[in-house]
This record gives C-alpha cells, structure tokens and sequence, in this order.
C-alpha cells in the first residue's frame, strides 16, 4: 500500500499524520486527525513489548471514533528484543489479531491497524482501550471472585476448542508445543537459568533450584506427555496484569497480550493463572472448587471424557510446566524497573510455592521426586 505508513520503533514516530494513515482504513469518512499525545503505560507491566495510550485530538466531530487507542510495538531493550524475535512472540500476536481476535470466544481489543516486518521483526498494533473497565495490580492478587470470573472465562475458551484444534481457525496456528518449539523452548530456558538464579536465587529453596535445573533437562518429555493428553486454543500468558474486569462485577471480561498463544493443555493457561496472580492464602483456599468449576463448564462443552480426577492430575502436571516463563523471562527480559523487579519477586515466589504444594515433581519425567535433603552441586 502507497500509503501504509512505516512501523515506529519508539512513541516520538506515532504523529497525528501516522495515525491519520494507520486509521484510514475503519471509515471512508475519517475526520482529521490533529494532534496525538502519547503515554507509556507499559512500565513494569508490559514486559516484552513497549504499550502507549495514544490520546487523539480530531479537527472536526469524531462522529463516535475513539478518543484513545492503545498502541503496542516492539521492545527497545536489545536482549528482550532478541528473545520475542527467537520465540516468535511478535509474530505470533500479530497473526492473533489479524486472523484470530474476532472469533475466539474471550473478548480481545478491536485491532484498528496492524503491521508486521518479517525482516527485522518490528511489528505495530492499534488496539481498542479498554480503559472503561477495570485492572488488577497481579502484585497485589487477584480476589476470589475476579480469579473465579477469570477461570470461568477461559473454561468458555477452552471447551469451543476442546480436542477441535485441527479445524479453522486454529488449524495450522503456532503450536507452542510442536517438537521444533520444545527443542527452542528448551535451549531458551537452559540458556535463561543461570542468569535467572543468579538474579533471584534467594527465592529458590536448595530443593526448588535442583528441580528447576532438572526441569530443564527433561522439559521436552514433560511438555510430549501434555501434549499426548487433550489439546485446546490456549492464551499462553494468562496473568492478571494481561485482564480487565468489568466494573460492576459482571462476568464481562476481555484479555490482552496474546504473544504465546496457541494450541497446547487447557489447564496450563489455569496452573499459570492460578500460580502466578492469586495470593498463595487465596490460591490454597479456592483451588480445588475452581478446578471444579471449570471442569464442570468443560465437560458441558463437549469434555465429557474427562474426569474430575483426570482435571485435577492435568493441574498439577501442568504446574511444573509454570517454571518455564518466570526463569525464561528472569534471565532474558529487562527488569531495571522497579515495578518489574518486585513482580518477578511475586511471581517467582507465587510459582515455586505452588509448584512445592501440589507435588508437581511427582510429573518430572524419567526419575523419581527431588529429595528434599539433597543440596545442589
């Protein structure tokens, strides 16, 4: 397109005559756009990619278009850059939005303007803002209610594409768990770990950085018995900076940041939610009726073969699986923001408190429990 504008690396690139390109396309009767004033938005909270509220000014009557977007591009941090470029995660979003948004059964921002560059991986969407409803600092924790608002939404997206994955539009997405992927993941997570105990090894107990080094050894076997079991469309991210709630307590709810989507176990995206954004007091007290309830929302989906008992091993398998985004993002990402520091505190701790809970070593392939007494080498 003549008219396509360029994708901005930083906030001083989005100008009223960027967007008036980038929007030209959702009405024939565009007034002009005359001024844009941008935030960041993103500190701390969006971790792999810079987020800005772009505040528009229009020269003549919107005529009901937004007065603030949401506007998200790559990482200017070299490192974390490299690793969303390694992983895919740019892509990956990219084609969510563009092929996916609008009939995924969670609601997602509208995608106003979109833009991917497969040379240099720098990418750009314009999103909806979704600022009229409400977020929850994943620091402080989830309540009860929003954690059971949350589950129930994903049980909603999990069940329309329960062991359906080979059908569109999910057919032939990225598959996180493909063989290609466990090998990447794993040399990724490897690569991340000295970093990631170096930076907060004080959070590990000896018998927690012993199963993480063994986690690492047998990641692909783990991740191969997952995906033996059923498969489903899964968010991949579902933490609580990533969700909006509606303000009236409702069950209107919408998620954001759909960088590791794809299909793999349901009741990842659950462990991963339940580990790392409720507080432990919280999580210990509602797991196992929250795992009920989604089970029961599942198997009226369509899950009937799955047994209470069936969804309960999938949740404590698949919490072995949540070492892998705190160590992948505590070696590799920027964490000189004091807000990002002290999430990655409260996720660690989070995860390896309900890794050690629910025996999820018991799932670590090929080898008995760590023992408790045995000190790393």
């Amino acid at each position: 397109m003549a008219n396509q504008p360029t994708i901005p690396e930083t906030a001083s690139d989005i100008t009223a005559d960027w967007m008036q390109r980038a929007l030209a396309g959702i009405s024939s009767n565009l007034p002009s756009v005359a001024d844009v004033a941008v935030e960041n938005i993103g500190a701390g909270v969006g971790l792999v990619a810079t987020i800005l509220r772009c505040h528009l000014s229009y020269r003549d009557d919107p005529g009901g278009l937004p007065e603030t977007l949401i506007v998200k591009l790559a990482s200017p941090h070299p490192e974390t850059f490299q690793t969303a470029r390694r992983l895919q995660l740019y892509r990956r979003e990219y084609d969510y939005y563009r092929l996916l948004g609008a009939h995924v059964p969670l609601r997602s921002p509208t995608l106003f303007y979109g833009d991917f560059d497969d040379s240099t991986h720098h990418f750009v969407l314009v999103l909806e803002d979704l600022n009229a409803m409400v977020t929850v600092d994943q620091i402080d924790g989830a309540s009860e209610a929003q954690a059971r608002t949350a589950v129930r939404a994903l049980a909603r997206l999990h069940g329309h594409y329960w062991n359906l994955v080979d059908r569109p539009p999910v057919s032939g997405f990225h598959d996180p768990a493909s063989p290609e992927r466990r090998r990447l993941v794993q040399n990724v997570y490897q690569a991340s770990l000295p970093t990631a105990l170096d930076r907060f090894g004080s959070l590990f107990s000896h018998r927690m950085q012993r199963l993480a080094r063994e986690y690492g050894d047998r990641l692909i076997e783990h991740m191969d018995a997952l995906a033996a079991g059923p498969l489903t469309f899964c968010h991949g991210d579902f933490r609580l900076d990533n969700m909006f709630f509606a303000e009236d307590g409702s069950d209107d709810f919408a998620a954001v940041d759909w960088q590791v989507c794809g299909v793999r176990s349901g009741l990842y995206d659950v462990a991963y939610f339940l580990s790392s954004s409720v507080s432990t007091p919280v999580r210990r007290r509602i797991e196992r009726s929250i795992i009920e309830e989604y089970h029961r929302i599942i198997r009226q989906m369509g899950a009937g073969d799955l047994t209470a008992d069936d969804c309960w091993r999938s949740y404590r398998q698949n919490m072995l699986s949540c070492f892998q985004t705190p160590i992948i993002a505590g070696g590799q990402l920027d964490f000189s923001d004091t807000r990002s520091s002290q999430l990655a505190d409260v996720f660690l701790t989070r995860t390896l408190t309900a890794i050690d809970d629910l025996g999820a070593d018991e799932f670590l392939p090929d080898g008995p429990p760590v023992d408790e007494t045995e000190q790393p080498a």
